[in-house]
């Protein structure tokens, strides 16, 4: 925080030395200030498949007559890559099923989801906040619908989901934007 030479502004108006932002945004792309995404991160996700399908006369309680948006991470056994906490270590690969609304809202979030986890950042190699386990696959921060069954803490109807899951995603840089028009 000393005198700033020669100096960078962010699109979020902070201002820091070359050198300083240069460095930091190998780290994460954003303003360490204010955290305004200025690049495109990506994450230590492992390698894994999302794929998604449309069952449609079965809804997410709350959006009724909509069907519904399936998707399925998977992602096999394999070893700790160098950017994890215990590289070359082994971890035990995942399935993981989740649930949106087959409406408008429920799309958007699907195509942003897709974006995220392209970039992967919708799961890291980290400590289960569930089991207290280490080394394994867990959520990266973005909540999912992973429960279809009504008023049950992982499931619908839930009236905050979208806008919540859209500031977890802003926060990885993803937004409404990146999603490519059709």
């Amino acid at each position: 925080m000393d005198t700033i030479t020669d100096p960078v502004r962010l699109n979020c108006g902070h201002i820091f030395c070359k050198d300083c932002i240069d460095a930091q945004s190998k780290f994460k792309p954003a303003c360490p200030t204010c955290g305004h995404v200025y690049g495109v991160i990506i994450g230590d996700q492992p390698d894994g498949d999302m794929r998604h399908s449309v069952e449609k006369y079965t809804d997410c309680t709350g959006y009724y007559g909509y069907g519904r948006i399936v998707i399925t991470y998977h992602f096999p056994s394999g070893r700790q890559g160098l950017k994890h906490s215990s590289p070359g270590a082994f971890y035990k690969g995942i399935t993981r099923v989740c649930y949106l609304p087959n409406n408008d809202e429920g799309r958007k979030i699907l195509a942003m989801l897709e974006i995220a986890f392209k970039r992967k950042l919708v799961f890291t190699i980290g400590n289960s906040r569930t089991t207290g386990q280490e080394g394994v696959i867990t959520w990266n921060e973005i909540h999912h619908k992973t429960n279809p069954k009504p008023h049950t803490q992982y499931g619908y109807p839930d009236p905050g989901y979208f806008e919540r899951v859209k500031n977890e995603l802003a926060v990885k840089g993803v937004t409404e934007r990146d999603i490519p028009r059709q």
